[in-house]
């Protein structure tokens, strides 16, 4: 129960497995205090990031210090000696956001679509909050690992910042990586339930795909005002995260034409269409009237940098925190002019699944 002593002593940590991995690790800060640094200055650190949503206004996220790093393995056996001396205290996980019921929910997505039928935007994405009890003997160490089997195909973190809350996800949408030579992002837009059978075919409608061209054509324009010319763009193609499809379209760009524009490219990057919307300034100001809660680190960006041989963000999407005795998920849709508003919400709910679909299995291995 090695995440347990943490959170109990107010010390900052990340649990992390790359999709598709089959090993896991531990970024663990001996300093209490939440380390904040400029985006633009993530080029010269490691560690682990955790930017929220709102780090768009001000440039800032946080840097989980990798005082150690640790295959999660062997953690506890390693951290018990320096753990002993450091005592206890009152564990700061945040306060409780408020949850937007259906009623709430049909009324401002309805006004959000009568913006964009006036032409106000083409896509806004409207975001809710929803509560679900915890099992008694909620343990975190057991839901991510929970969180891990379930889900082997995505990024999967569960992380700790004093006063910020502990929060977990599963995430299909990388934001950007760096492997040898190259870096990678993608668009990824449109949402549907994964057939029931492996051979059914999918079709996607037109608000899905269109959806999708906005998303990619965003970043088309990015890398065009970063003057990156020269890159492969593959897709669209269906992707699947759990029981939900997506299309994707991925992009490669040559590290030379990156250069030192790390920090611009992950500055020009976020918000993306898919959790904000086009015109991104229209949209984000369209969400701030809208939306009654703080997204926190709901759709802001996290993941390893220049830790572990790894450089890879991803977009914090199917997500929640983790409060004393509730579980607050954060779901969200891209809405547009044609949009429905109940099948919005009855979207959010299939992307709820996510980590509901967890929990449920946590009750029914209850003792």
């Amino acid at each position: 129960m090695i995440f347990q002593e943490l959170i109990s002593k107010n010390i900052p940590f990340a649990a992390w497995r790359m999709p598709g991995g089959n090993e896991s690790f531990l970024t663990v800060q001996k300093k209490r205090d939440n380390q904040r640094i400029p985006l633009t200055e993530l080029e010269f650190k490691s560690g682990f990031v955790v930017a929220p949503y709102a780090s768009y206004l001000d440039g800032n996220l946080f840097l989980i210090e990798p005082d150690f790093q640790l295959r999660l393995s062997e953690a506890k056996e390693i951290l018990q000696p320096w753990l002993v001396d450091i005592p206890s205290q009152e564990k700061q996980l945040g306060i409780k956001t408020v949850a937007i019921e259906h009623d709430s929910y049909i009324d401002k997505a309805g006004f959000l679509i009568s913006e964009m039928q006036q032409e106000k935007a083409h896509k806004v994405v409207f975001s809710r909050v929803m509560h679900e009890r915890l099992p008694e003997h909620f343990s975190p160490d057991d839901f991510f690992d929970l969180l891990e089997s379930t889900y082997p195909r995505a990024f999967v973190y569960l992380f700790f910042l004093p006063g910020e809350g502990l929060w977990c996800g599963a995430t299909p949408e990388t934001l950007l990586s760096k492997t040898k030579g190259s870096f990678e992002t993608m668009a990824l837009a449109g949402t549907q339930l994964k057939p029931a059978q492996e051979a059914a075919p999918l079709i996607w409608e037109e608000k899905e795909r269109q959806e999708q061209a906005y998303v990619t054509l965003f970043i088309d324009e990015q890398l065009n005002n970063l003057k990156i010319h020269s890159y492969d763009k593959k897709g669209p193609e269906t992707v699947f995260a759990g029981q939900l499809a997506h299309l994707c379209t991925r992009f490669s760009i040559p590290e030379r034409e990156v250069g030192n524009k790390a920090g611009l490219l992950i500055k020009a990057l976020h918000p993306t269409p898919a959790v904000c919307g086009l015109p991104r300034k229209k949209a984000a100001e369209l969400i701030r009237q809208t939306e009654i809660h703080s997204r926190s680190f709901y759709t802001g960006f996290l993941g390893p940098w220049q830790q572990q041989n790894v450089s890879q963000l991803f977009v914090n999407l199917r997500c929640a925190k983790i409060l004393d005795s509730e579980l607050e998920l954060y779901v969200g849709g891209g809405l547009t002019a044609d949009s429905v508003p109940e099948k919005e919400w009855q979207e959010t709910q299939y992307k709820s699944r996510t980590m509901l679909s967890v929990l449920e299995k946590m009750r029914n291995f209850a003792p």
